[in-house]
């Protein structure tokens, strides 16, 4: 929807451990890296130096797109690290080490290629490029995470140092034709007054600085990240933040949920939702929505407005709860709980609303929704503090309406 207003749309951080399904038409397309704008084809489409590249899953993404007949504007920042094949290892054999306090990791490698990150020896786009600056910067990686794995782990290490050098550079060759300096091409396309679209693969509530850790992902998913996992300031007054919620809440991980449905209704809303994991195909975990959380998303990110989407999921429900505060051993608890006994601990308080029976097949405004629909989105602003300008209905782009 916003894609189609866009000159450019800037993933700033994550990697394939999260998945989008893009509908326009008769196209479905599932993509985990390249983001969201490929259906329009005078965007460009940039892949931020937050993010972390598994080249085997874009050069996949790559292929299946040309497939599809769709070009790729494709820019990558030379500055972003790559998921090299141990560090998908390593993140299995951390979800067995953690045990119960693992996140419910996708397995994708997220956790091990940050660490190596900030250990400062991990492996860039720009070093693929570059056949003698990789072979040096890769022994002292490939060295360190083989140690890791047989002597931490106590695993067998699957991995030579001659086949990952011949096979990540010829992914250098491959990915070399959309390697860019994404500082320079995104502040040349502010003077030229185009319009700049950042997408997060995660909710604010995954974020690894203030979501719930350790049940969180790897990186941070919060507003303020756009510009470090971009590499562009915006200090200009037409930024706008525009957070995502559902009518519901949906989880895959392991952690907490305050919210969660248990039985039949909740095979009902997943199944209606279709609330499966893009990357993994894992049936997600599903909840009643809650504004605490929501609250506590607007207060990270200072929401300019928000978008409500798959209210038509909610439809034929007689009753439906909103979450609208905490209780932690029978006491009034003021926002969202920092450490995890607490969390497990919360007994969450409801207001319940009537439901909607169904809704019109086209709405074009607010006025043609059930007034039980409108009180529900009436709720979510009152609790939560956050202005709704747009809802969805549908899957099809072209079931939302303004506000």
């Amino acid at each position: 929807y916003f894609a189609a207003r866009a000159d450019y749309i800037v993933r700033f951080q994550g990697g394939n451990n999260a998945g989008h399904t893009i509908i326009l038409n008769d196209k479905t397309v599932k993509l985990h890296l390249i983001p969201s704008g490929i259906l329009h084809k005078d965007c460009k489409l940039v892949i931020g130096s937050g993010v972390v590249v598994d080249p085997r899953v874009l050069i996949k993404e790559l292929n299946m797109l040309k497939k599809e007949g769709l070009s790729t504007n494709l820019l990558i920042s030379d500055k972003a690290h790559l998921i090299m094949p141990y560090h998908v290892d390593i993140d299995y054999h951390l979800t067995s080490f953690q045990n119960k306090l693992a996140a419910g990791s996708t397995r994708s490698g997220i956790a091990p290629v940050y660490a190596d990150k900030l250990y400062r020896h991990g492996l860039r786009i720009a070093d693929l490029l570059n056949k003698e600056l990789f072979e040096m910067r890769l022994k002292k990686s490939f060295a360190f995470n083989k140690l890791l794995v047989e002597n931490v782990f106590n695993e067998k290490f699957e991995h030579t140092f001659e086949n990952i050098m011949e096979e990540f550079l010829s992914y250098g060759e491959t990915l070399s034709p959309y390697v860019a300096n994404i500082t320079e091409e995104l502040s040349t396309a502010l003077k030229n007054n185009k319009q700049l679209m950042f997408e997060g693969a995660q909710g604010a509530c995954l974020d690894v600085d203030h979501g719930l850790y350790p049940y969180t992902t790897s990186s941070n998913t919060i507003a303020g990240q756009v510009e470090a996992g971009a590499g562009i300031g915006l200090n200009n007054g037409s930024k706008k933040i525009v957070g995502i919620a559902k009518a519901y809440l949906t989880y895959v991980g392991r952690g907490p949920f305050p919210t969660e449905i248990k039985g039949r209704l909740e095979d009902k809303i997943r199944d209606v939702g279709q609330e499966y994991g893009t990357t993994t195909g894992r049936a997600r975990r599903i909840g009643w929505i809650d504004l605490v959380q929501l609250k506590y998303a607007n207060q990270l990110n200072n929401f300019s407005e928000i978008i409500l989407t798959k209210v038509d999921v909610l439809s034929g429900l007689k009753k439906i709860k909103l979450c609208v505060g905490y209780q932690i051993n029978k006491k009034s608890f003021p926002g969202v709980p920092s450490d995890i006994e607490n969390f497990r601990n919360i007994n969450p308080v409801y207001e319940t609303l009537p439901g909607w029976e169904s809704l019109p097949n086209t709405i074009e405004s607010l006025d043609q929704c059930p007034k039980e629909l409108k009180n529900f989105i009436k709720k979510i602003e009152e609790i939560s503090g956050v202005t709704i300008s747009l809802v969805s209905y549908g899957p099809d782009r072209n079931q939302t309406f303004k506000i």
